[in-house]
């Protein structure tokens, strides 16, 4: 079977999707796979690639320029696009996959897209009545103007003010399109507030503001196209206030533990909303579910979706998996299968 991994692309995630590439090659069946794989660059050009070390400065080493991506896609039975964030995780590759004909990993278009967007994911996991912290809607408009934008889509320019009111200090801003916790800050005080809501409107002209809980931050996976299986839950233990990028790939005294350690009737909740909310987008083949644990209340509060998580061999998801009886070898089957099953 001809497999392709594609890896990189134009996202603030560049090098994570090419970590989580390395490793996905590494597990994959050679005795199954006849595996290529292409690396796109931040400028977003193709590459056939020649080297294995896809997260190395030499990456695009004896490499050949692809420049039809089209007839190039069509040649392979089915395709691993390991991207995240914007151009590979929300719905981009997967329209350029569906257009070619060639089966994928992952979900498809509208989930890809409608879970990349936290703003718009919001709005469909109220309608499958799932908690989510408090959070307002802000919007940096072509003019430069930001403003809090509410559901019936009537702006306010006073965004400090809305802010204040509906949310209060400590509140996180979140670039809406963004992973990995890029474009994401706490801020404590309002003298902080603009100059972070436009840092993350840097990444993104939309923006997510939310209510900052005493949280514990806890994760699930989910397989599956239509009967859906949700793992145990893991928990994140970060070195620091919250689970940045540096966090995750980078600061070794940050860890993650399976099964977290909260009560089993949460843990039990937190993998039924999994399983809801994954099919509130539609969601097919794989993702990863994130959940706050209020500390204070006891509630618990989905975060978000994400549909195609880091792969890497610290990353959550196939940690989850591995515990579920899938280690990254059979994971890797499982997802190619559930692709071709569509």
């Amino acid at each position: 079977m001809k497999l392709l991994l594609v890896c990189g692309g134009q996202s603030t995630e560049h090098a994570v999707s090419r970590m989580s590439c390395v490793n996905i090659y590494k597990n994959c069946d050679k005795s199954k796979y006849d595996i290529k794989v292409a690396g796109i660059t931040k400028e977003g050009e193709w590459y056939d690639l020649v080297s294995t070390d896809f997260s190395s400065d030499n990456w695009l080493e004896g490499a050949t320029k692809i420049n039809d991506h089209f007839t190039f896609l069509k040649s392979f039975d089915v395709v691993f696009p390991v991207l995240h964030g914007q151009f590979g995780e929300d719905g981009t590759i997967q329209g350029l996959l569906e257009m070619a004909q060639v089966p994928y990993v992952g979900c498809r278009v509208m989930a890809s897209c409608a879970a990349m967007d936290k703003i718009y994911a919001k709005k469909l996991f109220d309608q499958a009545n799932i908690p989510q912290v408090p959070s307002l809607y802000v919007k940096k408009r072509y003019d430069d103007k930001l403003v809090v934008v509410d559901n019936e889509g009537r702006e306010s320019f006073n965004v400090e003010m809305e802010i204040y009111t509906h949310l209060g200090f400590p509140c996180f801003v979140k670039a809406s399109r963004s992973g990995s916790s890029v474009g994401c800050y706490k801020v404590n005080t309002l003298t902080d507030l603009l100059p972070k809501l436009h840092e993350a409107a840097s990444y993104d002209r939309h923006v997510v503001v939310e209510k900052a809980i005493n949280a514990t931050e806890l994760e699930c996976a989910v397989i599956g196209n239509d009967d859906i299986s949700a793992s145990r839950v893991g928990q994140i233990l970060p070195h620091g206030e919250f689970y940045t990028y540096e966090s995750k790939y980078e600061d070794e005294q940050s860890a993650t533990c399976i099964p977290a350690r909260v009560d089993q009737s949460i843990q039990d909740y937190i993998r039924q909303a999994a399983v809801k909310a994954f099919k509130a987008v539609d969601g097919t083949g794989l993702a990863r579910c994130d959940f706050f644990y209020d500390n204070d209340t006891g509630n618990v509060y989905l975060n978000e979706i994400n549909t195609m998580p880091g792969f890497t061999n610290i990353s959550m998801y196939p940690q989850l998996m591995k515990d579920a009886g899938l280690d990254t070898p059979a994971l890797i089957d499982e997802l190619i299968k559930l692709a071709l099953q569509r």
